[in-house]
């Protein structure tokens, strides 16, 4: 069986003569008839009832006939995405990104960028407010930041999807005490030097330890972050996907440790653009695979 068989039968069952379907196909009628008699003989099945008028389906023939317009419509759908990904080479895509996931993104966009080499990727760190207003403006096409629900509702002009929920870590060196601790509460963190990400969220947390807290510095600067981690100067405190991708994470020298933060609230990486234009199909695909990055270092 293959798929020419299954569309000269789809035809003979339109055309209603294989006079006109061997026409349309461009084919002889001896041709269109000897690849429908082999079919019929390979299924074991008569699929038309042919006479000088005609050729008229059996109703095991309507059974088929029915299989195979849905196999041919779906090779059609497939043939068409898979042409339609050639337009990709000359396609591109616009993101803007809190710092935190940036060692995600930036496998994902190497990976994007080895299979479509001609696509044109660009990508700039920001912090969530400026995100916001690129992605209105269509300065970007996607942002990847991290807010609370409360700033939808201010913007309604955007759809953000939630690409996974985060939990709150601790970030220690792999010579720390703490690398051992299943957990570490706030006031456990009170007792260590932080360098702290620049973020409403986590400073939330923090500002709940008061004078006792002991920051370093507090930076959008992710190496410089990772950097005082990973040479035990100082602990911090992040979002678990922050650390992904991450090659001092992923080689062991930094820790991630569960938070106990009182009144802690699911944390999405969330994905936004406007509600009026729609995933271009290079967003799309890099979201996609961004997902798929996500699922696996879960």
């Amino acid at each position: 069986m293959n798929l020419e068989q299954l569309e000269f039968i789809v035809e003979v069952a339109r055309a209603g003569t294989l006079t006109q379907a061997a026409q349309n196909k461009h084919m002889t009628v001896a041709g269109i008839s000897r690849s429908i008699s082999f079919l019929e003989k390979e299924l074991g099945v008569r699929i038309f009832i042919r006479s000088r008028t005609g050729a008229v389906p059996t109703p095991e023939g309507q059974m088929i006939l029915g299989k195979a317009s849905a196999i041919l419509s779906q090779v059609h759908q497939l043939q068409a995405e898979a042409n339609s990904y050639g337009k990709l080479q000359n396609a591109r895509l616009r993101v803007a990104t809190i710092p935190g996931p940036v060692s995600l993104l930036v496998d994902t966009l190497t990976e994007l960028k080895k299979d479509f080499p001609g696509i044109r990727l660009e990508m700039i760190e920001k912090g969530t407010k400026e995100i916001i207003d690129d992605v209105r403006h269509n300065r970007v096409d996607i942002g990847f930041i991290l807010f609370p629900d409360t700033i939808l509702e201010k913007n309604a002009c955007l759809h953000a999807e939630p690409l996974v929920e985060g939990r709150m870590v601790v970030g220690v060196s792999r010579h720390s005490a703490l690398a051992s601790a299943k957990s570490l509460s706030l006031n456990q963190l009170a007792a260590h030097q932080l360098v702290l990400y620049h973020d409403e969220y986590i400073a939330r947390f923090i500002a709940t330890l008061g004078d006792s807290v002991n920051v370093l510095f507090t930076s959008n600067n992710i190496d410089a972050i990772i950097k005082a981690v990973r040479e035990g100067i100082a602990v911090t405190l992040g979002t678990d996907y922050t650390f992904y991708g991450n090659p001092d994470y992923e080689n062991g020298d930094i820790v991630m440790v569960d938070a106990e933060l009182p009144g802690e609230q699911p944390s999405y990486l969330w994905c936004v653009h406007p509600k009026e234009q729609p995933y271009s199909q290079a967003a799309h695909l890099f979201v996609n695979r961004l997902k798929m990055q996500l699922k696996r270092r879960r």
